[in-house]
Protein backbone atom coordinates (compact mmCIF):
# COMPACT_ATOMS: atom_id res chain seq x y z
CA UNK A 1 0.00 0.00 0.00
CA UNK A 2 1.93 3.54 -1.28
CA UNK A 3 0.83 6.53 1.28
CA UNK A 4 0.36 10.23 -0.13
CA UNK A 5 2.39 11.85 2.13
CA UNK A 6 5.27 9.80 2.91
CA UNK A 7 8.83 11.19 2.05
CA UNK A 8 9.54 9.18 -0.69
CA UNK A 9 13.58 9.51 -0.16
CA UNK A 10 12.94 7.04 2.61
CA UNK A 11 11.11 4.05 3.98
CA UNK A 12 7.44 4.04 3.00
CA UNK A 13 5.71 4.19 6.76
CA UNK A 14 3.77 1.83 7.79
CA UNK A 15 -0.14 1.49 7.20
CA UNK A 16 -1.10 1.23 10.54
CA UNK A 17 0.18 1.62 14.14
CA UNK A 18 -0.40 -0.36 17.13
CA UNK A 19 -3.36 0.56 19.22
CA UNK A 20 -4.65 -1.51 22.34
CA UNK A 21 -5.69 -4.87 20.79
CA UNK A 22 -5.80 -3.73 17.61
CA UNK A 23 -4.38 -0.71 15.18
CA UNK A 24 -5.14 2.92 13.97
CA UNK A 25 -4.99 3.47 10.26
CA UNK A 26 -2.07 6.14 9.14
CA UNK A 27 -4.20 8.16 6.59
CA UNK A 28 -2.74 9.98 3.83
CA UNK A 29 -1.24 13.46 5.10
CA UNK A 30 0.20 16.71 4.20
CA UNK A 31 2.95 15.68 5.43
CA UNK A 32 6.61 13.95 4.91
CA UNK A 33 6.95 11.29 6.85
CA UNK A 34 9.52 8.69 7.20
CA UNK A 35 9.33 5.43 9.59
CA UNK A 36 11.90 5.31 12.09
CA UNK A 37 12.80 1.09 12.89
CA UNK A 38 15.70 -0.40 14.88
CA UNK A 39 18.99 -0.48 13.27
CA UNK A 40 19.42 -4.27 13.73
CA UNK A 41 16.91 -7.17 14.65
CA UNK A 42 16.82 -10.59 14.03
CA UNK A 43 13.80 -11.34 12.12
CA UNK A 44 13.50 -14.92 12.81
CA UNK A 45 12.46 -15.61 16.99
CA UNK A 46 14.45 -17.98 18.63
CA UNK A 47 11.85 -20.49 19.16
CA UNK A 48 12.02 -23.67 21.70
CA UNK A 49 15.51 -25.31 20.40
CA UNK A 50 17.03 -21.28 20.86
CA UNK A 51 15.37 -21.42 24.07
CA UNK A 52 16.68 -24.83 25.19
CA UNK A 53 20.28 -23.61 23.34
CA UNK A 54 19.94 -20.58 25.86
CA UNK A 55 19.39 -22.83 28.80
CA UNK A 56 22.03 -25.19 28.64
CA UNK A 57 24.58 -22.40 27.92
CA UNK A 58 24.04 -20.03 30.69
CA UNK A 59 26.66 -16.78 31.23
CA UNK A 60 28.93 -15.97 34.18
CA UNK A 61 27.06 -19.14 35.95
CA UNK A 62 27.45 -22.41 36.92
CA UNK A 63 25.39 -25.12 34.22
CA UNK A 64 21.23 -25.23 35.52
CA UNK A 65 22.20 -28.64 36.88
CA UNK A 66 24.40 -27.83 39.08
CA UNK A 67 22.70 -24.78 40.32
CA UNK A 68 19.45 -26.46 41.35
CA UNK A 69 20.58 -29.88 42.04
CA UNK A 70 19.54 -30.92 45.81
CA UNK A 71 16.79 -27.51 45.81
CA UNK A 72 13.93 -28.08 47.97
CA UNK A 73 12.06 -24.89 46.99
CA UNK A 74 12.88 -22.60 44.15
CA UNK A 75 11.06 -19.24 43.49
CA UNK A 76 10.61 -18.27 40.28
CA UNK A 77 10.12 -14.01 40.11
CA UNK A 78 7.70 -13.29 36.73
CA UNK A 79 7.12 -9.74 35.51
CA UNK A 80 3.29 -8.84 35.93
CA UNK A 81 0.74 -8.42 32.80
CA UNK A 82 2.26 -4.96 32.13
CA UNK A 83 5.49 -6.31 30.41
CA UNK A 84 5.53 -8.60 27.63
CA UNK A 85 8.40 -11.27 28.25
CA UNK A 86 7.96 -14.80 26.54
CA UNK A 87 7.93 -16.42 29.99
CA UNK A 88 5.20 -18.61 28.42
CA UNK A 89 7.35 -19.84 26.25
CA UNK A 90 10.79 -20.35 28.44
CA UNK A 91 9.01 -20.78 31.82
CA UNK A 92 8.13 -24.69 30.90
CA UNK A 93 11.86 -25.93 29.70
CA UNK A 94 13.01 -24.17 33.01
CA UNK A 95 11.32 -25.80 34.88
CA UNK A 96 11.85 -29.10 33.08
CA UNK A 97 15.66 -28.40 33.44
CA UNK A 98 14.96 -27.85 37.17
CA UNK A 99 12.82 -30.85 37.92
CA UNK A 100 15.02 -33.57 36.29
CA UNK A 101 17.77 -32.51 38.52
CA UNK A 102 16.25 -31.89 42.22
CA UNK A 103 12.40 -32.83 43.98
CA UNK A 104 11.85 -29.04 44.03
CA UNK A 105 8.80 -27.02 45.03
CA UNK A 106 8.76 -24.90 42.31
CA UNK A 107 6.57 -21.71 43.21
CA UNK A 108 6.15 -18.54 41.07
CA UNK A 109 5.91 -14.77 42.33
CA UNK A 110 5.10 -11.49 40.54
CA UNK A 111 7.20 -9.33 40.64
CA UNK A 112 4.33 -5.79 40.90
CA UNK A 113 5.87 -3.73 42.84
CA UNK A 114 3.05 -0.79 43.10
CA UNK A 115 1.26 -1.67 40.22
CA UNK A 116 -2.10 -3.36 40.93
CA UNK A 117 -2.57 -6.97 41.90
CA UNK A 118 -2.61 -9.12 38.54
CA UNK A 119 -5.87 -11.10 38.19
CA UNK A 120 -6.61 -14.75 37.43
CA UNK A 121 -6.90 -14.01 33.42
CA UNK A 122 -3.43 -11.91 33.76
CA UNK A 123 -2.13 -15.07 36.13
CA UNK A 124 -3.02 -17.86 33.17
CA UNK A 125 -1.68 -15.03 30.42
CA UNK A 126 1.96 -14.21 32.06
CA UNK A 127 2.34 -18.42 33.05
CA UNK A 128 -0.05 -20.58 30.70
CA UNK A 129 -2.71 -22.59 31.77
CA UNK A 130 -0.34 -25.67 32.37
CA UNK A 131 1.92 -23.94 34.58
CA UNK A 132 -0.80 -22.09 36.09
CA UNK A 133 -2.65 -25.01 36.91
CA UNK A 134 0.55 -27.19 38.49
CA UNK A 135 2.33 -24.67 40.18
CA UNK A 136 1.31 -22.13 43.63
CA UNK A 137 1.83 -18.08 42.52
CA UNK A 138 2.37 -15.81 45.33
CA UNK A 139 1.30 -12.09 44.91
CA UNK A 140 3.29 -9.33 46.26
CA UNK A 141 1.31 -6.48 48.31
CA UNK A 142 3.91 -4.03 48.63
CA UNK A 143 2.26 -2.91 52.17
CA UNK A 144 1.62 -6.08 53.42
CA UNK A 145 4.04 -5.72 56.16
CA UNK A 146 3.48 -9.14 57.68
CA UNK A 147 4.99 -10.21 54.50
CA UNK A 148 7.92 -8.09 54.03
CA UNK A 149 11.39 -8.91 54.90
CA UNK A 150 13.96 -6.23 55.43
CA UNK A 151 17.28 -6.90 54.19
CA UNK A 152 19.26 -3.65 55.13
CA UNK A 153 20.03 -0.68 53.23
CA UNK A 154 21.86 0.54 50.18
CA UNK A 155 25.41 2.74 50.24
CA UNK A 156 22.69 5.56 49.13
CA UNK A 157 20.33 4.82 52.39
CA UNK A 158 17.52 2.92 50.60
CA UNK A 159 16.17 0.67 53.68
CA UNK A 160 15.48 -2.76 51.57
CA UNK A 161 12.61 -4.44 52.38
CA UNK A 162 10.93 -7.52 50.28
CA UNK A 163 8.60 -10.01 49.99
CA UNK A 164 9.59 -12.94 52.53
CA UNK A 165 9.32 -15.44 49.77
CA UNK A 166 12.98 -14.54 48.79
CA UNK A 167 13.92 -15.70 52.33
CA UNK A 168 11.83 -18.80 52.50
CA UNK A 169 13.26 -20.61 49.66
CA UNK A 170 16.75 -21.97 48.64
CA UNK A 171 16.76 -21.03 45.13
CA UNK A 172 15.94 -17.64 43.74
CA UNK A 173 15.28 -16.75 39.57
CA UNK A 174 14.65 -13.64 38.07
CA UNK A 175 12.87 -13.64 34.61
CA UNK A 176 11.67 -10.80 33.30
CA UNK A 177 12.27 -8.84 29.21
CA UNK A 178 14.91 -6.26 28.68
CA UNK A 179 14.58 -2.96 27.05
CA UNK A 180 14.99 1.05 27.61
CA UNK A 181 13.86 2.34 31.02
CA UNK A 182 13.59 5.48 30.70
CA UNK A 183 15.19 6.43 34.26
CA UNK A 184 17.05 3.17 35.50
CA UNK A 185 18.65 2.77 31.90
CA UNK A 186 17.08 -0.81 31.63
CA UNK A 187 14.18 -2.78 32.13
CA UNK A 188 14.61 -6.64 33.57
CA UNK A 189 17.29 -8.03 35.68
CA UNK A 190 17.78 -6.39 38.92
CA UNK A 191 14.07 -4.64 38.98
CA UNK A 192 12.52 -7.79 39.54
CA UNK A 193 13.39 -7.36 42.81
CA UNK A 194 13.58 -3.48 43.25
CA UNK A 195 10.74 -2.87 42.81
CA UNK A 196 9.47 -5.59 41.48
CA UNK A 197 8.76 -7.41 45.05
CA UNK A 198 9.82 -4.48 47.40
CA UNK A 199 8.02 -2.43 50.10
CA UNK A 200 6.38 0.71 49.19
CA UNK A 201 8.83 2.85 51.26
CA UNK A 202 11.71 1.01 49.20
CA UNK A 203 10.22 1.67 45.91
CA UNK A 204 9.54 5.35 46.81
CA UNK A 205 13.33 5.66 47.88
CA UNK A 206 14.91 3.76 45.17
CA UNK A 207 12.86 6.31 42.61
CA UNK A 208 13.61 8.93 44.33
CA UNK A 209 17.41 8.63 43.19
CA UNK A 210 16.38 10.18 40.05
CA UNK A 211 15.51 13.13 41.54
CA UNK A 212 18.21 15.89 42.19
CA UNK A 213 17.42 18.47 45.12
CA UNK A 214 15.92 21.02 42.97
CA UNK A 215 13.48 18.54 41.64
CA UNK A 216 15.69 17.96 38.09
CA UNK A 217 16.32 14.57 37.11
CA UNK A 218 19.91 13.95 37.76
CA UNK A 219 21.69 13.44 34.03
CA UNK A 220 22.59 10.29 34.43
CA UNK A 221 19.23 8.69 35.22
CA UNK A 222 18.28 8.07 31.54
CA UNK A 223 17.40 5.31 29.23
CA UNK A 224 20.30 3.38 28.23
CA UNK A 225 22.63 4.59 31.08
CA UNK A 226 23.82 1.74 33.49
CA UNK A 227 27.19 3.42 34.37
CA UNK A 228 27.01 6.14 37.04
CA UNK A 229 23.08 5.88 37.17
CA UNK A 230 22.07 6.03 40.49
CA UNK A 231 18.74 4.45 39.97
CA UNK A 232 20.49 1.43 38.93
CA UNK A 233 23.00 1.49 41.26
CA UNK A 234 20.86 1.30 44.12
CA UNK A 235 18.36 -1.46 42.06
CA UNK A 236 21.73 -3.43 41.98
CA UNK A 237 22.64 -3.22 45.54
CA UNK A 238 19.28 -4.01 46.79
CA UNK A 239 18.95 -7.22 44.27
CA UNK A 240 22.49 -8.00 45.80
CA UNK A 241 21.19 -8.52 49.12
CA UNK A 242 19.14 -11.40 47.74
CA UNK A 243 21.53 -12.64 45.97
CA UNK A 244 19.77 -14.40 43.30
CA UNK A 245 20.89 -17.63 41.98
CA UNK A 246 19.91 -17.67 38.19
CA UNK A 247 18.45 -14.96 35.79
CA UNK A 248 16.57 -15.58 32.24
CA UNK A 249 15.99 -11.99 30.48
CA UNK A 250 14.68 -11.88 26.85
CA UNK A 251 14.48 -9.39 24.33
CA UNK A 252 11.53 -9.20 22.46
CA UNK A 253 10.34 -8.86 18.99
CA UNK A 254 7.47 -6.01 18.31
CA UNK A 255 5.24 -9.18 17.23
CA UNK A 256 5.82 -10.23 20.79
CA UNK A 257 7.83 -12.85 20.32
CA UNK A 258 11.76 -13.95 22.18
CA UNK A 259 14.18 -12.66 20.12
CA UNK A 260 17.77 -13.22 22.10
CA UNK A 261 17.16 -14.96 25.59
CA UNK A 262 19.81 -14.45 28.54
CA UNK A 263 20.36 -17.36 30.68
CA UNK A 264 23.40 -16.77 33.44
CA UNK A 265 24.43 -14.66 36.37
CA UNK A 266 22.27 -12.30 37.59
CA UNK A 267 24.09 -9.05 36.94
CA UNK A 268 26.60 -10.16 34.30
CA UNK A 269 23.87 -11.94 32.13
CA UNK A 270 21.46 -8.76 32.60
CA UNK A 271 24.28 -6.21 31.53
CA UNK A 272 24.73 -8.61 28.48
CA UNK A 273 21.71 -8.19 27.71
CA UNK A 274 21.67 -4.37 28.26
CA UNK A 275 24.40 -3.94 25.47
CA UNK A 276 22.74 -5.94 22.78
CA UNK A 277 19.35 -3.84 23.03
CA UNK A 278 21.76 -0.68 23.20
CA UNK A 279 23.39 -1.49 20.13
CA UNK A 280 20.01 -2.92 18.12
CA UNK A 281 17.45 -0.59 19.34
CA UNK A 282 19.47 3.52 19.46
CA UNK A 283 19.07 5.37 16.73
CA UNK A 284 20.50 8.76 16.35
CA UNK A 285 17.97 11.43 14.59
CA UNK A 286 18.26 14.90 13.46
CA UNK A 287 14.48 16.55 14.82
CA UNK A 288 11.99 17.44 12.95
CA UNK A 289 8.64 19.52 13.76
CA UNK A 290 6.31 16.33 13.74
CA UNK A 291 6.63 12.90 15.63
CA UNK A 292 3.81 10.35 15.64
CA UNK A 293 4.35 7.41 18.00
CA UNK A 294 2.36 4.65 19.12
CA UNK A 295 3.37 3.15 22.50
CA UNK A 296 2.82 -0.15 20.67
CA UNK A 297 -0.47 -1.11 21.74
CA UNK A 298 -1.12 -3.54 24.50
CA UNK A 299 0.34 -3.92 26.70
CA UNK A 300 2.65 -0.52 26.20
CA UNK A 301 -0.40 1.56 26.23
CA UNK A 302 -2.41 0.06 28.46
CA UNK A 303 -2.27 2.78 30.77
CA UNK A 304 -0.87 6.69 30.82
CA UNK A 305 2.15 5.21 33.14
CA UNK A 306 3.01 2.80 30.50
CA UNK A 307 2.58 5.03 27.49
CA UNK A 308 4.70 7.88 28.85
CA UNK A 309 7.26 5.85 28.18
CA UNK A 310 7.26 5.88 24.41
CA UNK A 311 7.02 9.80 24.88
CA UNK A 312 9.65 9.85 26.70
CA UNK A 313 11.66 7.87 23.84
CA UNK A 314 10.43 9.72 20.90
CA UNK A 315 10.71 13.18 22.54
CA UNK A 316 14.18 13.21 21.25
CA UNK A 317 13.14 13.25 17.76
CA UNK A 318 11.08 16.40 17.90
CA UNK A 319 12.36 19.47 17.02
CA UNK A 320 11.42 22.02 19.89
CA UNK A 321 7.71 23.48 19.91
CA UNK A 322 6.76 21.04 17.28
CA UNK A 323 3.68 18.35 17.21
CA UNK A 324 3.69 15.37 18.90
CA UNK A 325 1.05 12.92 17.97
CA UNK A 326 1.26 9.88 21.28
CA UNK A 327 -1.22 7.59 19.84
CA UNK A 328 -2.17 4.85 23.47
CA UNK A 329 -5.14 3.30 23.83
CA UNK A 330 -5.41 3.67 27.62
CA UNK A 331 -7.73 0.89 28.38
CA UNK A 332 -6.77 1.31 31.91
CA UNK A 333 -6.94 4.84 32.20
CA UNK A 334 -3.91 6.87 34.38
CA UNK A 335 -2.56 3.50 35.74
CA UNK A 336 -2.11 4.53 39.12
CA UNK A 337 -4.16 6.82 41.39
CA UNK A 338 -0.86 9.23 42.23
CA UNK A 339 -0.58 9.76 38.65
CA UNK A 340 -3.47 12.65 37.50
CA UNK A 341 -3.73 14.80 40.75
CA UNK A 342 -0.07 16.13 40.52
CA UNK A 343 -1.18 17.49 37.48
CA UNK A 344 -3.75 19.68 39.47
CA UNK A 345 -0.34 21.80 40.84
CA UNK A 346 -0.12 25.67 39.78
CA UNK A 347 2.72 24.65 37.68
CA UNK A 348 6.05 22.62 37.58
CA UNK A 349 7.25 24.40 40.76
CA UNK A 350 4.43 23.39 42.56
CA UNK A 351 4.84 19.61 41.41
CA UNK A 352 8.58 19.99 42.51
CA UNK A 353 7.68 21.05 45.82
CA UNK A 354 4.91 18.99 46.51
CA UNK A 355 7.61 16.15 45.27
CA UNK A 356 10.40 16.96 47.67
CA UNK A 357 7.67 17.12 50.76
CA UNK A 358 5.99 13.70 50.01
CA UNK A 359 7.76 12.24 47.47
CA UNK A 360 5.33 9.54 45.00
CA UNK A 361 6.83 7.68 42.42
CA UNK A 362 3.45 8.25 39.78
CA UNK A 363 4.04 12.09 40.80
CA UNK A 364 7.58 11.69 39.29
CA UNK A 365 6.39 10.22 36.06
CA UNK A 366 3.75 12.94 36.28
CA UNK A 367 6.73 15.71 36.26
CA UNK A 368 8.76 14.30 33.86
CA UNK A 369 5.37 14.18 31.21
CA UNK A 370 4.35 17.97 32.34
CA UNK A 371 7.75 18.86 31.30
CA UNK A 372 7.99 17.59 28.23
CA UNK A 373 4.35 18.30 27.04
CA UNK A 374 5.25 21.85 27.66
CA UNK A 375 8.01 22.04 25.63
CA UNK A 376 5.82 20.52 22.47
CA UNK A 377 2.66 20.51 21.01
CA UNK A 378 1.18 17.34 21.81
CA UNK A 379 -1.95 15.96 20.14
CA UNK A 380 -2.98 12.28 22.52
CA UNK A 381 -4.89 9.86 20.54
CA UNK A 382 -7.02 7.93 22.97
CA UNK A 383 -9.78 6.03 24.69
CA UNK A 384 -9.49 8.66 27.49
CA UNK A 385 -12.04 11.72 28.73
CA UNK A 386 -11.40 15.09 26.55
CA UNK A 387 -10.96 16.22 30.26
CA UNK A 388 -8.60 13.94 31.45
CA UNK A 389 -6.42 14.30 28.18
CA UNK A 390 -6.33 18.24 28.55
CA UNK A 391 -5.32 17.91 32.11
CA UNK A 392 -2.28 16.59 31.01
CA UNK A 393 -1.35 19.22 28.79
CA UNK A 394 -3.00 17.60 25.53
CA UNK A 395 -5.24 17.99 23.29
CA UNK A 396 -7.48 15.35 22.38
CA UNK A 397 -8.31 13.26 19.20
CA UNK A 398 -10.30 10.04 18.56
CA UNK A 399 -8.39 9.04 15.78
CA UNK A 400 -5.08 9.60 14.09
CA UNK A 401 -7.15 11.50 11.04
CA UNK A 402 -8.61 14.28 13.27
CA UNK A 403 -4.76 14.46 14.88
CA UNK A 404 -3.50 14.92 11.46
CA UNK A 405 -5.90 17.68 11.19
CA UNK A 406 -5.09 19.21 14.30
CA UNK A 407 -1.58 19.45 13.44
CA UNK A 408 -2.39 21.72 10.23
CA UNK A 409 -2.87 24.29 12.41
CA UNK A 410 0.65 24.14 13.10
CA UNK A 411 2.44 22.61 10.12
CA UNK A 412 2.29 23.75 7.03
CA UNK A 413 2.08 21.34 3.80
CA UNK A 414 4.88 19.31 3.75
CA UNK A 415 6.60 19.10 6.65
CA UNK A 416 8.54 16.64 7.29
CA UNK A 417 7.66 14.07 10.51
CA UNK A 418 9.11 10.43 12.10
CA UNK A 419 7.00 7.67 12.45
CA UNK A 420 7.50 5.05 15.37
CA UNK A 421 5.46 2.40 15.50
CA UNK A 422 6.83 1.29 18.66
CA UNK A 423 7.65 3.93 20.52
CA UNK A 424 8.93 2.63 23.77
CA UNK A 425 11.33 -0.23 22.21
CA UNK A 426 13.42 2.52 20.92
CA UNK A 427 16.42 4.76 22.05
CA UNK A 428 16.35 8.15 20.27
CA UNK A 429 19.37 10.22 20.57
CA UNK A 430 19.10 13.67 19.19
CA UNK A 431 21.28 14.41 16.27
CA UNK A 432 21.75 18.43 16.04
CA UNK A 433 25.22 18.32 13.93
CA UNK A 434 24.65 20.01 10.40
CA UNK A 435 25.81 16.75 8.82
CA UNK A 436 24.67 14.14 10.88
CA UNK A 437 21.76 12.04 11.60
CA UNK A 438 19.14 10.83 9.56
CA UNK A 439 17.69 14.07 7.71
Amino acid sequence: MTHAGWDSRGPEPPARLPYGAGGLDLPAAPFRLEPVAPPRTSSTPIGEDGIREALARPLASPPLAEIFRGARRVLVVVSDATRTTGARDFLPPLVEEIEAVSRADVRFVVASGIHRRPTPEDLEAILGPRLRARHEVVLHDPDDQDRLRELGRTRAGTPVSVHGALRDHDRIVLTGAVGFHYYAGFSGGRKAVVPGLASRATVTANHLRALRADGTRHPLARAGRLAGNPVHRDMVEGAALVAPHLLVNSVMTESGAIERLWVGHWRKAHEAACRHVRASRSVRLRPRPLVVASAGGEPGDVNLIQAHKAFEAAIGALEPGGVFVLVARCREGEGHPDFLPAFRAEGEEAMVRILRRDFRVYGQTALSWYRKARACRLILVSGLPADTVRLLGAEPAVDLEEAFRAARGSLGAGARGWVLAHGSRLLVERDTRQDGGRA
